[in-house]
């Protein structure tokens, strides 16, 4: 025999389904905001490309893209975060981002610089040395450990820029 629904229940599974599609629409259009995303760092889009997002999903999936690209040291990435942020309140946040990446260079290069210093003065005292030395900091035994000391206050910093950069972003 068939099944008789109620209005109630044929109501609720409309509701059930408009409600899945919403959260469909907003994957879709935040996965295509992170596709431009990785375009633009491919070099395969410009900056404006970003501008082209309408505000919501789309933009927020692009900025989380271009955030976590940060980490990689991606230039391009802070150009698509200032494109997104134009004509809303995370043009403001986006300077603080932007300085938060500075601060974090300043860090990694002075600890570039103690670390070669500290390499030369070794290889001086086994008594090599000239101007065809040149110490590499990256070969440093204890180098993955310092960084990750040195540049920790740099990567959380960054890391609160970013958030508020969402969040900013979010409201406009």
């Amino acid at each position: 025999m068939a099944e008789i629904k109620s209005a109630l229940e044929i109501a609720l599974e409309r509701a059930a389904a408009l409600g899945a599609g919403e959260d469909d629409s907003r994957r879709e259009a935040r996965e295509k905001g992170r596709a431009l995303a990785r375009r633009l760092l491919e070099g395969e889009a410009e900056p404006d490309d970003l501008a082209g997002l309408q505000a919501g999903a789309a933009r927020l999936g692009a900025a989380g893209a271009l955030l976590e690209a940060l980490g990689g040291r991606q230039p391009a990435a802070l150009e698509g975060l200032k494109a997104l942020a134009v004509g809303t309140p995370a043009v403001a946040v986006c300077e603080e981002v932007a300085a938060a990446l500075e601060e974090r260079a300043a860090a990694q290069d002075a600890l570039h610089q103690q670390l070669a210093q500290e390499m030369a003065a070794d290889l001086a005292a086994l008594g090599a040395g000239g101007p065809a030395m040149r110490p590499n900091p990256a070969a440093h035994p204890e180098y993955a450990a310092r960084a990750e000391d040195a540049l920790a206050g740099a990567e959380k910093g960054l890391q609160a820029a970013g958030e508020r950069y969402q969040e900013a972003l979010g409201q406009g």
